[in-house]
């Protein structure tokens, strides 16, 4: 009985722990903490120069439920994708407590002190042209909140090369 109560306690034990570690990972998204930012920024600009785009860069976290929402409106409404696919190379930048990315923080000019989601527009030449926070393109519909991606296309569209 005594075997069985401490094989029982063990379970529980083990059962527990692998709930804490799941729980500790940051949730599925575009953000990578792996990555070092400003190298997917330079890389980005290199395309950009060669396709005669601009780079959009997106600052956020798999652990923003925001970024997340952001991420699925631009993938899933196809004007959306089409005007970003057009005229951009897109980089989502991790910020999180894993990876603060500072160096490409401080080169963008401070995204992160925006609020998350945050946009950056650069030149190919890495010249920050613009930097936009995203609640100006909220829907303002409690019963629908969320990005409006009319106010994101418009945006988008201010800035295309």
């Amino acid at each position: 009985m005594k075997r069985l109560a401490a094989l029982v306690v063990l379970g529980l034990f083990v059962a527990a722990r692998s709930v804490t570690a799941e729980a500790a990972k940051p949730a599925a998204g575009p953000y990578d903490p792996a990555l070092n930012g400003w190298e997917q920024v330079q890389a980005a600009a290199a395309k950009a120069a060669a396709d005669g785009r601009r780079v959009l860069v997106v600052v956020g976290g798999n652990w923003c439920p925001w970024c997340r929402a952001l991420d699925r409106l631009m993938t899933d409404d196809a004007a959306l994708r089409d005007e970003v696919a057009a005229h951009f190379e897109l980089v989502h930048l991790n910020y999180s407590k894993e990876n603060k990315n500072p160096e490409a923080m401080a080169r963008l000019g401070n995204p992160d002190k925006l609020g998350f989601p945050s946009f950056v527009v650069l030149s190919p030449q890495l010249k920050v042209l613009h930097l936009q926070e995203s609640g100006a393109f909220e829907t303002g519909n409690a019963k629908k909140p969320g990005h409006d991606p009319a106010k994101l296309i418009a945006f988008l569209k201010q800035w295309e090369k």
